[in-house]
Parts: C-alpha cells; structure tokens; sequence
C-alpha cells in the first residue's frame, strides 16, 4: 500500500480548538472513505485505505484512482513528496467547555463527539481552509480569533482576544 497518513487526533489545532479523536464516529466514512481535493465537492480523487485509529489518532493510506487529470497529478505529487498532508471534515454532534478537555491555550471548546464525512489531500494542512467542521448541513469556517456561534471562542480568552486586536490594530496603524 501507500503512505500511511494521520487524518485527526487529540491535539491542539491552529484553530483554538481541537477535536476528540475517542469521539469520532468513522463508521459512515468506512462505507464511503472518498478522497477528495482541497475539500472541493465533486474533485474525488480516490479512497482512503486501512483506516484505523491507532492510539489517539485516525490513520489510512491514501489510493488515487488515476481516472481523472486530477488524480493523476495528485499521486504523482504525493508520491514524490511535494503533497503530503490531509485534511478531514468533521460533522459536529457535542462540544464541551469542561476544564477536563481543554489543553493550555485553548481558545474555543473541545469538539467531544464528531463524525468523520471526508478527507481531503490539502497542499498546506492546519490553516484556515484545510480544517472544515459542519454541524448538520451547515458548514463552519473557523479562523484565528474570530468568533463563531457553533464553536465560539471561550469565555475565559476574551481579555486575551481583545489584546490581541489592540495589538493588531496597532500594527495596522
């Protein structure tokens, strides 16, 4: 097979939160493990293989199906290094604010129940478009300090994002 490829764990992402990897239910993307193309809908690419979780992690081996341009491009640059990390969408069903799942510098709740809907090669993994959480059909894009009423940021970090848009503003200045 290819290379084995860590999909999601329990760590902190960039985006303040992170997502419980004992919570995620990967049973439905097991029966559908689409791989697709910068979390662009309709750019399958392929399927991903022997997915497990491993620990605190959720691995598989990423396979091209070569049928389009796509995924021939894709495997070549997979295969020779320059693509190298994946992305996967995560359908929210419960966050949690308890002091039990927060790390330090946790900016937003701990995502403690999830589904995994697809993964994704992604050309840069962790910035503001490779990580793409829905909850039911709608989807949330998180970005670094801005609130969002489905995973908002915590309380106990106001007083530090407010320092960080005075500092930002003045920068800005």
């Amino acid at each position: 097979m290819g290379k084995r490829v860590c999909i999601s764990n329990s760590s902190l992402n960039c985006y303040g939160t992170r997502i419980l990897t004992e919570g995620v239910n990967i049973e439905q993307y097991k029966r559908n493990p689409v791989v697709l193309y910068m979390h662009t809908r309709g750019e399958v690419i392929g399927v991903m293989k022997d997915i497990k979780v491993e620990e605190d992690s959720i691995t598989g081996e990423p396979w091209f199906d070569e049928i389009t341009e796509l995924s021939k491009h894709c495997k070549l640059q997979w295969e020779a290094g320059t693509l190298k990390m994946v992305s996967g969408r995560f359908d929210i069903l419960s966050i949690s604010e308890e002091s039990k799942y927060l790390l330090p510098g946790q900016t937003r709740p701990s995502v403690i129940k999830s589904k995994l809907m697809e993964v994704n090669v992604v050309d840069i993994g962790g910035n503001d478009d490779a990580i793409v959480l829905t909850k039911g059909e709608k989807t949330i894009e998180l970005a670094a300090g801005e609130d969002n009423e489905t995973l908002p940021l915590l309380k106990n970090n106001q007083k530090e994002i407010e320092e960080m848009n005075y500092k930002a503003i003045a920068l800005k200045l």
